[in-house]
């Protein structure tokens, strides 16, 4: 019975709708902001949450955004933050999608 439950439950998951899970923080061409862009594979919308961590000479600079990612998404713009004149270079990040 056990291992029927744990089947069940592994079947579920892989039906599940995948999250928004391919996030990007790159600069502009004119190196005057952060564009923050993900996909949502899944086929509802879900609300994304993109920490992008950058090297500056004063220190690390960490540029969050959230908005709500239409099902189906590719290439979404989540934000697009300005430098202020920094230079930055992109060390890492992470998405959280709900």
């Amino acid at each position: 019975m056990h291992r029927w439950i744990g089947i069940l439950l592994v079947a579920a998951a892989a039906l599940a709708p995948l999250p928004a899970l391919a996030y990007s923080c790159a600069m502009s061409p004119a190196k005057d902001s952060v564009i923050v862009k993900t996909d949502n594979a899944s086929d509802r919308a879900v609300t994304c949450k993109v920490d992008c961590t950058f090297r500056a000479a004063e220190g690390p600079v960490t540029i969050s955004c959230s908005q709500q990612i239409p099902a189906g998404a590719k290439g979404w713009y989540v934000c697009l933050r300005p430098t202020g004149g920094k230079a930055l270079e992109f060390v890492g990040g992470s998405e959280n999608c709900r």
